[in-house]
């Protein structure tokens, strides 16, 4: 199931933007490329001036052809700043959490820099988060339009955030995170808002964004694993782990993650034990992957009490993408008939399957340590046993967590 996120950014005063929400609309706009480059989708396009930055993915904007001068809360597309908590104009005044001051000065410093002009671009010009106009906006500088959500995501100030009907800039902003992730740009820097706790621990995040069956049905089956590889259990409590929308879920003190295994926040609800948590909500909140609808991915991200970002993953992967495996393993398949899908080790080596997944319309996950020894072969069940190949046609995948492909077998009308 295809989900979008629609939860945003904690807007300005409950009367400001109530007085914000009830302006008039903008005149009709004229429309041109979303993005530079060939095939981009035609948007919606609208300028106006910039009366003060609220945060770094909002702005006030005195927008040509409304009929007012009043400034409207203009929401940028694409991307989630950290939580600002004090607004105003002046500098000294702000505060939030670590990194959102550093978010609101850059687009401060991109809006000064075009002369406090932007052009601002929609798919949908009805487009809103919490009664604010949803709008991509850029700043020309050098006689060259920048787009300021690319550069917030780019240079490490802001998380890449997928909006419902304004895909046109996913593609590039997720290759804008991934960038910012492989260079520790900013929030990157896993200790920029200060050292520890458990600076040296060796965690790793793996999402699992789409669920066994209907998404919607087995909430559960969407979860986030916090991995430890270290001899010593890492404590976590006041910890968080959050989508690319607002949603977090904290850990409680005295939650660990043990030495050698993993925690799981399972996005149903459920009673917490020591290994599974739940984050009781009543919906799906990771995107699937699905090209032909418009979705390229999304990502899964932990802090800790500082608000440092310690671990995350991007999927798909999109840079730096690999596995110890390739080269290493291969797939036999029997899609007719009785099925049968077995991984096999094809080097002189061991092999360890972990943080992998057969994939086809269903998956089987090696969330723990799997080893095959050199020659060794394994055999996957998806779904259970159940007969799920198409005789006419499909492929099965070993993957990394975050989706590169390993190896590969099709037949039919399948497609590697």
């Amino acid at each position: 199931m295809l989900r979008r996120l629609l939860s945003l950014a904690t807007s300005l005063t409950t009367a400001t933007a109530l007085t914000l929400a009830a302006l008039p609309a903008p005149a009709e706009a004229a429309t041109t490329a979303c993005r530079p480059g060939a095939g981009s989708p035609r948007c919606s396009v609208w300028t106006g001036k910039v009366s003060w930055v609220a945060d770094g993915d909002t702005l006030l904007v005195d927008v040509n052809g409304d009929g007012t001068k009043t400034p409207r809360s203009i929401r940028l597309i694409g991307v989630q700043a950290m939580e600002q908590h004090v607004y105003s104009p002046q500098p000294a005044k702000r505060r939030g959490d670590c990194h959102a001051i550093e978010a609101t000065a850059r687009v401060e410093q991109l809006v000064k820099a075009g002369k406090g002009v932007v052009r601002m671009t929609a798919q949908k010009s009805g487009s809103q988060s919490r009664s604010r106009p949803l709008r991509s906006m850029s700043v020309k500088i050098n006689g060259k339009w920048r787009d300021i959500g690319e550069d917030l995501v780019r240079h490490g100030y802001a998380l890449w955030l997928p909006f419902a009907g304004e895909w046109a800039w996913d593609s590039a902003y997720e290759l804008a995170e991934a960038n910012a992730a492989a260079e520790k740009n900013l929030m990157w820097d896993d200790d920029y808002c200060g050292t520890g706790p458990a600076q040296d621990a060796q965690l790793s995040v793996w999402a699992n964004s789409d669920a066994d069956g209907d998404d919607a049905t087995n909430l559960n089956g969407e979860w986030v694993r916090i991995g430890n590889t270290g001899a010593q259990p890492v404590p976590i409590g006041g910890w968080w782990v959050r989508d690319s929308g607002l949603r977090r879920y904290t850990f409680a003190a005295g939650a660990e993650v043990p030495a050698g295994g993993a925690v799981y926040v399972h996005v149903g609800k459920g009673a917490d034990t020591a290994t599974d948590k739940y984050w009781g909500l009543t919906a799906p909140i990771f995107t699937n992957v699905d090209p032909l609808g418009h979705s390229v991915g999304d990502g899964a991200y932990l802090f800790d009490p500082q608000g440092d970002l310690r671990q995350a993953m991007l999927y798909p992967c999109r840079v730096h993408c690999g596995s110890p495996l390739t080269g290493k393993v291969t797939l036999r398949v029997k899609y007719a008939g009785v099925e049968k899908i077995e991984v096999v080790n094809t080097s002189d080596q061991p092999v360890d399957l972990q943080g992998h997944a057969v994939v086809s319309r269903y998956q089987h996950r090696f969330e723990e340590s799997t080893v095959l020894q050199p020659g060794e072969s394994l055999e996957v069940q998806l779904a259970g046993g159940r007969r799920v190949l198409d005789d006419a046609g499909g492929e099965v995948r070993l993957q990394t967590a975050d989706m590169w492909t390993v190896a590969c077998r099709w037949w039919g009308t399948g497609k590697c």
